[in-house]
């Protein structure tokens, strides 16, 4: 972190709070939700479709807005949005079904505008030379939160009758995201002299790099909303206890502590090919693993493999999107592909939604539902790396011209 300038530290820090507050509400936000509409999986699914839509729509007001509104206004809008929606619950309690859709809006504008000025201030804050440590330190910092958020968060819900330990839980969040806010102001301000040209970069064809990030971030997209929706599902179906679920995740992230501080240190882009393959194979196999065996044996393996290895394709993943948009060019700004990127990235997750809703209305058997959505999510794995493969080939030419020009 000494070799970080100071805006990147400002940024990593407001980053870091942000991320404990979603660790905080988020870790067992769907369980909350599942309890709350009594099993109704198909109505969590819909809320998640609504805040992924919503999510698009906040990315191109923000993109048409940008050349009056400053960046770090956007960003407080978007901690404000995701701090009302926790907020909101731990207000409504036993009311909250009635109000889950309307809701779904608040998180969806949380979350778009936070991540749209999020990652524009990354494209212009934090130089190639430090994504590499900026992202592996805002891993680590989270994986931190990770040890004892969920055994603490676990302890709660089970100490407490009915909801009451999950509404404790959301008013933590709303502080951190309130302190969030507050150091926003130490972030430079910036707007853009031009309307960021998302039809123009949309439309483009035969760019290989921006090829690479449509293809990359809608699988990523198809792959994650499917895995932050049914995982900790799947895992209270098997465990039937938060605090069980909670204790195992703070086993498994003092893991990852160790693993991502490690990673931050000898992570560069020569080396960023084969660890994205480990993990990309490692959790292909476990998926699989789980979809043939969906029994507690395998869910705790591939939690350890998780606590191991995820961090790693985080960063890559993060560090990967801003080397193939800085190289895109094609007469656009990386800010333009930077925002742009929203769009095949929300496509993934609302068609991975989908593919769920269809799962739950189809299928009788909600293992089975679980067993499938295993496969597609294993799939998407090893996807992702054979995208960056055929696309860019993992940066080889310049590589091997660098390494001329040091010899």
């Amino acid at each position: 972190m000494a070799k970080l300038t100071k805006e990147s530290k400002f940024l990593l820090i407001v980053g870091i709070l942000a991320s404990a507050a979603m660790v905080v509400a988020n870790t067992f936000v769907n369980v909350f939700l599942l309890r709350a509409t009594e099993g109704n999986l198909a109505l969590l699914v819909i809320q998640n479709i609504i805040n992924f839509i919503t999510g698009v729509g906040a990315f191109i007001v923000g993109s048409k807005l940008l050349t009056k509104v400053s960046i770090t206004t956007f960003l407080k809008i978007g901690i404000i949005s995701m701090a009302f929606y926790f907020i909101s619950i731990l207000l409504l309690q036993d009311h909250v079904v009635t109000f889950l859709i309307p809701l779904a809006f608040f998180i969806g504008i949380g979350n778009g505008f936070y991540w749209f000025a999020t990652n524009i201030l990354v494209a212009k804050v934090i130089k190639e030379s430090e994504q590499g440590r900026y992202f592996g330190y805002q891993q680590t910092a989270g994986s931190v939160f990770r040890v004892v958020t969920p055994a603490i968060s676990g302890f709660i819900i089970t100490r407490f009758t009915d909801l009451t330990g999950y509404y404790i839980l959301f008013g933590i969040a709303f502080i951190l995201f309130a302190l969030g806010i507050v150091m926003i102001r130490k972030i430079p301000s910036f707007t853009l002299d031009s309307v960021v040209q998302l039809s123009g970069v949309l439309k483009l064809k035969g760019n290989r790099y921006w090829n690479a990030c449509k293809f990359f971030t809608f699988t990523t997209g198809l792959k994650g909303a499917i895995d932050m929706q049914i995982f900790m599902l799947f895992a209270f179906l098997i465990f039937d206890n938060e605090g069980v679920i909670g204790n195992i995740l703070s086993v498994t992230a003092i893991i990852t502590v160790f693993s991502s501080f490690w990673f931050a240190k000898v992570y560069h882009r020569k080396n960023q090919q084969r660890f994205y393959f480990l993990t990309s194979a490692l959790m292909m196999l476990m998926y699989i693993l789980l979809a043939l065996f969906p029994y507690t044996p395998v869910l705790l393996a591939l939690f350890v493999v998780i606590a191991f290895t995820q961090n790693w394709a985080i960063t890559i993943f993060q560090a990967l999107i801003f080397q193939l948009t800085r190289r895109a060019k094609d007469g656009y700004e990386q800010s333009d592909y930077v925002v742009a990127l929203e769009f095949p990235s929300a496509l993934g997750r609302i068609s991975g939604m989908v593919i769920a809703l269809l799962l739950i209305q189809l299928v009788a058997s909600d293992i089975a539902v679980y067993r499938i959505l295993f496969v597609i999510i294993a799939i998407a794995w090893i996807l992702e790396y054979l995208i960056i493969e055929k696309q860019v080939k993992w940066f080889k030419d310049e590589l091997e011209d660098e390494i001329h020009e040091e010899s």
